[in-house]
C-alpha cells in the first residue's frame, strides 16, 4: 500500500510574522513551539469545537487540535441550539475557548504573550494529506446547517491557490483585519489558512462596530487589507468614522453592490475585490467590484453546468461538488452569477431572485436593513421584515412598486428594530420565521404600537 502524502503545518519560515497578538507581533516559530506544546495537553477526543474569539487564540487551538490529529468543528454560530445539535451529532467532542459539552481550558497556566528561547528553530510538523482537519457548516440561511469535511490537502491547496487570487503571496507582507469570526468559512480561509501558506499576518482582534474597526486597524502596520462583509461595510459607509490608510478590502457572505464599491474605494482609496465561493467548495472566484459584473474563476477551478446545475472542481478538492448557485458561463473562464437555487421563488408562473428583491429593498432611502422571504405554508405571497425607524410600511411599498412586479411585492411587510443577523451578516432561515411569527402574533393580540406602525399598510390597496 502506497504511503499517504503529509504536507507542513505552514510553509511559512519560522522568522516571519504570522499574527499581531495584544499588538505584539507574532514570529511563525513562536506560534509552532506553543501549539506543539499545547498539542500534549488536549485531551483524547477525535473532535473539537473551537470557539476562540481572539482569532490568535483561535489559531494557536486550530494548529494544536491539527498536530494531535483532531478534527476542528466550525459551528455557523455559539447558539445553545447550534452547540446542542454538534453534541448530538458528534459525540467524541469537546469544546475550547468558551463553556460548552466537555469544556477544557487550553490556556489555563501556558504564556503565550512572549517569544520563546530557541523558537526561531522549531520545527514544522507535518500533518497527513487525508487527515480530516476541519468541518465547515453552512449557514443555515436555507435550513439546517449542513457539514463539509475538510482534508489537510484540500484546506493547504485553498489556501495556496486563495494567495495567488487575492494578491498576498507577493514579497511585501500584507496585514489583514477581518471583521467575520474565524469559526466562518471566510473568515477562516483568510485569516486563518491564508497565514499558514502566504505572505500574510493577521490581527487577532474581532472588531464590530466602525469606530471599533478603525481603532484595529490603526495599531495594524502598513500595508494593510480589511477582510468584510457587506452588512458591515454598509456601516462604515453610513458612518462618519475615518479609517487609517488601506490598500485592499475584501468582501464576501453577501452580494456587494456596484455602487456600494464604488463608493468604499472613493472614501477609503482601497481597490474592492469581492470573493465568490462557499462552504462546500472554498473560494473559487473573484471580481473589481467596482468595475466588473462578471467574476474571474481560479486558475485551480473547473466550472460547468449541466441541466440547471452548476459543478466546480478543483485541484485540491477531492470531488466535482455541485454548488448551490445558477451561473451562466462566459469567456476567458469568467461567469455571471443569476443567483442561488433556493433563492429563486415561483408566483403565478413568474420567476424572481429573492436576493435581487432583497438589494432593491435595501437600497430604499430609509431601509436600514430587511429581509424579503416566503413565509412557510404560502406559495403565492412574500412577506417582509424591515428596519426602517423613519418609514411606515406603505412609504416602503411605494418605493418598491416601480421596480418590483406586482406579484413579488411583500404582503405584509412588518417593521421591526432589528434583523437576527449572525456575525458574518447572514440571515438563518429559523431565525427569520422565528422573528415574523412574533412580530404577527404581537399585532394580532393588540400590540397598539406596532399597530399603528402597520395601519398604512393595512389601508394601501392591492396591486
Amino acid at each position: 500500500m502506497a504511503a499517504t502524502s503529509s504536507y507542513p503545518l505552514t510553509s511559512r519560515d519560522p522568522a516571519e510574522i504570522i499574527a499581531f497578538h495584544t499588538e505584539r507581533e507574532i514570529p511563525v516559530g513562536q506560534l509552532l513551539a506553543t501549539a506543539s506544546r499545547l498539542a500534549s495537553r488536549l485531551p483524547d477526543h477525535e473532535y473539537v469545537i473551537n470557539l476562540f474569539s481572539n482569532r490568535y487564540h483561535f489559531l494557536l487551538g486550530f494548529c494544536a487540535s491539527t498536530i494531535a490529529g483532531q478534527c476542528t468543528l466550525l459551528p455557523p454560530n455559539k447558539l445553545d441550539n447550534t452547540m446542542q445539535l454538534l453534541s448530538r451529532d458528534y459525540p467524541d467532542l469537546y469544546t475550547i475557548g468558551n463553556p460548552g459539552p466537555g469544556y477544557f481550558d487550553m490556556l489555563e497556566g501556558e504564556s503565550i504573550e512572549f517569544p520563546e528561547h530557541g523558537a526561531a528553530r522549531v520545527r514544522t510538523p507535518e500533518i497527513p494529506g487525508d487527515q480530516v482537519c476541519a468541518i465547515a457548516f453552512t449557514s443555515g440561511s436555507t435550513g439546517r446547517p449542513a457539514p463539509n469535511r475538510k482534508s489537510w490537502r484540500t484546506l493547504r491547496g485553498g489556501a495556496i491557490s486563495n494567495a495567488g487570487m487575492l494578491g498576498t503571496g507577493k514579497s511585501e507582507r500584507m496585514n489583514l483585519l477581518a471583521t467575520v469570526p474565524a469559526q466562518h468559512m471566510w473568515g477562516f480561509e483568510t485569516s486563518v489558512m491564508l497565514p499558514l501558506f502566504s505572505n500574510t499576518a493577521a490581527s487577532d482582534e474581532l472588531p464590530f462596530f466602525p469606530q471599533d474597526i478603525a481603532d484595529a486597524l490603526s495599531r495594524l502596520p502598513a500595508p494593510r487589507a480589511l477582510v468584510s462583509s457587506p452588512v458591515h461595510l454598509d456601516a462604515l459607509l453610513k458612518s462618519a468614522v475615518r479609517l487609517p490608510g488601506l490598500d485592499r478590502i475584501f468582501s464576501a457572505t453577501a452580494p456587494l453592490s456596484r455602487d456600494q464599491a464604488k463608493a468604499l474605494e472613493a472614501r477609503y482609496g482601497a481597490e474592492v475585490l469581492e470573493v465568490f465561493g462557499c462552504s462546500e467548495s472554498g473560494i473559487i472566484a473573484t471580481r473589481k467590484a467596482a468595475t466588473q459584473a462578471l467574476w474571474t474563476l481560479s486558475d485551480d477551478m473547473e466550472l460547468s453546468v449541466t441541466e440547471g446545475a452548476t459543478r466546480v472542481r478543483g485541484r485540491h478538492l477531492p470531488d466535482e461538488i455541485e454548488l448551490p448557485d445558477l451561473v451562466e458561463l462566459a469567456q476567458d473562464r469568467t461567469f455571471r452569477w443569476l443567483g442561488r437555487q433556493q433563492d429563486m421563488v415561483k408566483i403565478a408562473g413568474k420567476r424572481c431572485s429573492l436576493a435581487d428583491l432583497n438589494r432593491k429593498l435595501s437600497a430604499i432611502a430609509g431601509v436600514d436593513d430587511g429581509v424579503i422571504f416566503m413565509p412557510p405554508g404560502e406559495s403565492v405571497r412574500l412577506a417582509a421584515l424591515v428596519v426602517a425607524p423613519r418609514l411606515r410600511c406603505g412609504a416602503i411599498l411605494e418605493a418598491l412598486k416601480p421596480l418590483v412586479d406586482p406579484v413579488f411585492l411583500p404582503r405584509p411587510v412588518f417593521l421591526v428594530e432589528r434583523l437576527p443577523r449572525q456575525e458574518t451578516g447572514k440571515l438563518a432561515q429559523s431565525a427569520v420565521l422565528e422573528l415574523f411569527e412574533r412580530t404577527r402574533n404581537d399585532i394580532a393580540q393588540g400590540d397598539n404600537l406596532r399597530l399603528d406602525r402597520q395601519r398604512e399598510l393595512t389601508r394601501s390597496k392591492e396591486t
